[in-house]
């Protein structure tokens, strides 16, 4: 963890003893009074704190929070629900790359039992997402939703992306290039990756008919949640980042 998210500042000022951030920054961070780390609110400003107190009645924190609040990358993901521990590896990742937001569909080859997963019946999709967001040293948490299908799904980007994203799906079987010479170099892109058995017909259809054009990663069929790290990664890679 290298850094430790709050949702709010008040809830920064003064950890209770049995808040498990607490146990981490006393037994894996080995901190103790006086000494600094770096901490943030949940899409807010980062800031560095200072241990004021450490004791039975919890821990005290001073914090110099910084002016400037990072924002999102304009990347807006699309992806088939997947099984329970790749949606749990893909929310991780999502947030490591600080997109925008990640929303989840049902698909026609998918299994819909998938959705219903006890990462989404509880707070572990949340979770997972400030683990990514902590690993990267950032604040930006993105937005997450599910939908009932990809038209659906696809309504909702058309509300919450801009009108001149670039709309690029993966897919390895009917894609006629590569997503490195499709990626544009500047501006908003909304990713869309299928489930783990890949885009039915009707899917196609629907993507090319909703703007997209078909990219591929090479020859290899890759798992989704190493679809999506690749993916980003080459959008980032065309804007001279990587």
């Amino acid at each position: 963890m290298n850094l430790v998210l709050f949702e709010t500042a008040a809830e920064a000022a003064r950890l209770t003893p049995a808040d498990a951030r607490a146990r981490h920054i006393r037994e894996v961070l080995r901190m103790k009074k006086g000494d600094k780390f770096f901490v943030g609110i949940v899409n807010g400003p980062r800031g560095q704190a200072v241990i004021t107190e450490d004791g039975p009645g919890g821990m005290g924190l001073e914090i110099q929070w910084e002016k400037k609040v990072e924002a999102p990358r304009p990347f807006w993901a699309l992806m088939g629900m997947p099984r329970p521990q790749t949606a749990r590896d893909a929310l991780r990742e999502a947030a490591t790359f600080g997109i925008t937001a990640l929303h989840f569909f049902n698909v026609e080859k998918g299994e819909p039992s998938y959705a219903n997963s006890t990462v989404w019946k509880t707070d572990e999709w949340q979770r997972r997402l400030r683990e990514g967001a902590a690993q990267a040293f950032a604040t930006t948490v993105p937005e997450v939703a599910q939908h009932e299908s990809l038209l659906i799904a696809l309504e909702a980007i058309t509300v919450s992306a801009p009108k001149n994203a670039a709309r690029i799906a993966l897919d390895v079987y009917e894609a006629s290039a590569p997503l490195s010479q499709l990626a544009p170099e500047h501006g908003p892109v909304v990713l869309a990756l299928g489930a783990e058995r890949g885009w039915s017909a009707s899917e196609r259809k629907i993507l090319r008919e909703s703007g997209f054009a078909l990219a591929h990663l090479g020859p290899r069929v890759l798992r989704t949640e190493t679809a999506l790290v690749a993916g980003l990664s080459v959008l980032l890679a065309r804007r001279g980042e990587f």
